[in-house]
Formats: structure tokens, sequence, C-alpha cells
């Protein structure tokens, strides 16, 4: 999956002064609405403040911040076969998954920021 320019743009148009995007990768999230699950396809970016995933799926912007001190867990749970796999986020509680992740260059990238600026350790 192909990160998205417009997409990109769209975050940047979110961040606060002095907020910069320090990695970034296309995937899907898992919406649960209610009883039932919907799969957002768009852009998850580690800034220097927190993660924001932006998707245009439901045929408008959609926009998720997770604020790093309120993620207690992040899980990355690869897939040997296809060289993907998924970053679950503990936030407040409740599991944020992203799947569909890119290439493992990508992931290690946006892993490394994400330990780096939260303060946690990625479980594998």
């Amino acid at each position: 999956m192909k990160t998205n320019e417009k997409e990109l743009r769209a975050i940047s148009l979110t961040l606060e002064a002095g907020e910069h995007i320090r990695s970034c990768m296309g995937c899907t999230y898992d919406l649960q609405q209610n009883s039932q699950k919907t799969l957002l396809h768009g852009v998850l970016a580690a800034t220097s403040q927190r993660i924001i995933f932006y998707s245009c799926t439901l045929g408008t912007p959609w926009v998720k911040f997770i604020n790093y001190h309120h993620i207690s867990l992040a899980k990355l749970e690869k897939d040997l076969s296809v060289s993907n796999g998924n970053i679950v986020l503990i936030n407040q509680g409740v599991n944020e998954l992203f799947s569909h992740l890119p290439s493992e260059e990508h992931i290690e990238r946006f892993v490394a920021v994400l330990e780096q600026e939260a303060g946690i350790f990625c479980e594998n």
C-alpha cells in the first residue's frame, strides 16, 4: 500500500505548532462502531507528539489522534509468510489495530520512532 500524498497533506494540516511527522506509512485501521467493524484505509503517522491516522475511506475525512502518554502497550505482530503484520496499541485500555502494513523497512522505522517518542518498548 503506497502512502498517499493527499493524506499526508491532510495530516500536516492537523499538526500543532512545533509538531512534525517523524515517520509514516500506509495501512488500515479497524474501526469499531457499535457492533460493526469497518476497515479504513489510510496513513498512520508518528509525529514528535502523537500518533495520527487519517483516512477518507468513508467518503469524508476521518482522523484518529493517540497521545503517546495514553499508550500503555505497543505490540508488533509479524506475519513472516508475507512480510507484513499488525501494530496493536493499547490506548487508554482500548486495543487499536493497524494492519496491512508495508515493507519491513517502513515498519522498523515507524516502530523505532514510536519507541523513542512514546518511551515504550514495542513487543514482538
